[in-house]
């Protein structure tokens, strides 16, 4: 008699049930020379649950079944072979199918309609079992949540977390990046992607310590409240210690908002103020539409919504502006700002990083730096002394500690030129006023692209009311209330262009 045993345990049963895999692998050995097996076969899962049928040990043991090089299969109990009723019930239909039979060491299994009656509702109550653990688990969580403590593991970038004790800790490698990550995003203008191309520049390692920088994971870092001190376990704020300061915080999350608003929706026409124009008439936000005015195809502006679903349509009749005319008032608008520079020259100067953050990040790039001269001498000792071959490994090593000092060397020039044009006070303020004024000049000369950037440098939003007349050309009707974004700039309100 040819006979196959199939033990399975998992850590939860395994201090539940207090037997392991070689206690279960023991007895259903001694099972198997009392039926008087000739040839035993051992199939084992451990730490698999037994909610699944997708596990190693028991596909091996079906697929030996199936060939027919099974007679007997010796399990110690149900729950072994599966803690699904369902699944158990398909196990025992396909062994016997092959013509194996089933024999339980801690079940009397008996091959009658009351045997089949008994073996399904004792998979039942097995199954009922395994969800009330499941479930006093969840509330156990949950619990522990609401109590400030921490149920699962955190491991997000620039914390570290025991499991032993729960306990969870700033990294402080990691937390200075975090922090250099949210001013470079708030105070530059880079951008997300421009932030994980600076750090990929600067040779910081990632948590895993390999792979580069992605705008996806600069994109969650910046959005994870983790960071200012609220991790969240199931719609629970759990109170952990901040990186960043909510000021900064809410700077970074506005810009997302403002980036997002702005860059959506591109279509293949130009719309200088897209993402800027709101009715106010109606509420909805105005985007270009590239349609046909009596047989013209014209850019406008609409406040018009024909989605499924859309609660506010807007106005009605629908409202089409063109687009040249508004442009051009705003335009108007901004060029008037821009003849004030002393003004704007200020709110630039305010809006500049702060002394002590740039030399925080001076002297942690000059940390870096340092490093990489260290392994460069180590490289560098090690040929001399015959340790290491000038092969194309160290040739690229040394290539690559010199790609990163030129790049840490490049950002460290930035800094020391933004510090002292900070530092200088009104030196650094007739610096800016220069280059407004240079603006100014050669305002007509801008292209539609430096056009838009400018716009959006300045303005914060547009409100348009009312209705133009002539088919959209004529704005005498239309008020255009145009945002400045610089706090020292005076809103503006211009009409007809």
């Amino acid at each position: 008699m040819r006979a196959a045993i199939y033990i399975r345990v998992s850590t939860e049963e395994q201090a539940k049930h207090g037997y392991s895999l070689a206690e279960q692998r023991g007895s259903c050995y001694r099972r198997a020379i009392s039926l008087g097996a000739t040839a035993i076969s051992e199939f084992a899962d451990e730490g698999v649950s037994g909610a699944t049928l997708d596990r190693p040990g028991l596909n091996a043991l079906r697929e030996a079944v199936r060939s027919g090089r099974v007679d007997v299969i010796i399990v110690r109990d149900p729950d072994r072979l599966s803690r699904r009723l369902a699944h158990q019930l398909l196990l025992t239909e396909e062994f016997e199918r092959a013509g194996a039979r089933l024999d339980f060491l801690d079940f009397t299994w008996q091959d009658t309609p009351e045997g089949r009656m008994f073996y399904a509702i004792r998979g039942a109550i097995a199954e009922f079992e395994k969800e009330k653990i499941r479930e006093r688990m969840i509330r156990g969580k949950l619990q522990k949540a609401r109590e400030g403590g921490i149920p699962v593991g955190l491991y997000n970038y620039g914390y570290t977390y025991e499991p032993q004790t729960g306990r969870v800790s700033v990294r402080e490698e990691e937390a200075w990046v975090v922090e250099r990550i949210f001013q470079w995003f708030v105070h530059e203008d880079i951008g997300v992607n421009g932030v994980a191309r600076r750090l990929n520049d600067m040779g910081v390692p990632t948590r895993k310590r390999r792979g580069l920088w992605h705008r996806m994971v600069v994109r969650q870092i910046l959005t994870n409240p983790v960071y200012i001190g609220r991790w969240r376990y199931k719609g629970i704020d759990i109170s952990v210690p901040p990186i960043v300061d909510n000021t900064l915080w809410e700077k970074a999350q506005e810009k997302l908002k403002e980036a997002r608003r702005l860059w959506a929706g591109r279509g293949r026409h130009d719309y200088l103020l897209s993402g800027l124009l709101t009715c106010g008439d109606c509420g909805n936000s105005m985007t270009g539409v590239y349609s046909q005015w009596w047989g013209v195809a014209e850019r406008r502006y609409s406040c018009r919504r024909k989605n499924r679903g859309t609660q506010i349509t807007g106005c009605r009749p629908g409202k089409m502006l063109l687009a040249e005319p508004l442009e051009q008032a705003v335009w108007q608008q901004v060029c008037s700002w821009l003849k004030d520079p002393d003004k704007l020259a200020r709110a630039a100067l305010e809006s500049s990083p702060g002394v002590e953050e740039i030399h925080a990040e001076l002297e942690h790039l000059e940390k870096h730096l340092k490093e990489i001269e260290r392994g460069r001498a180590a490289v560098l000792d090690a040929l001399a002394s015959g340790l290491l071959d000038l092969d194309a490994y160290t040739r690229d090593k040394l290539a690559q500690l010199k790609r990163r000092r030129e790049r840490l060397e490049e950002r460290r020039a930035e800094l020391t030129a933004g510090l002292e044009g900070g530092t200088a006070g009104h030196q650094g303020l007739s610096h800016l006023r220069a280059v407004a004024v240079e603006v100014l000049h050669k305002l007509d000369e801008l292209d539609f692209g430096t056009k838009k950037s400018l716009v959006r440098a300045l303005v914060a939003r547009i409100i348009v009311s009312g209705r133009a007349g002539s088919g959209g050309h004529d704005l005498s009707g239309v008020e255009i209330t145009v945002v400045s974004r610089i706090p020292c700039v005076e809103t503006g309100e211009s009409g007809d262009p």
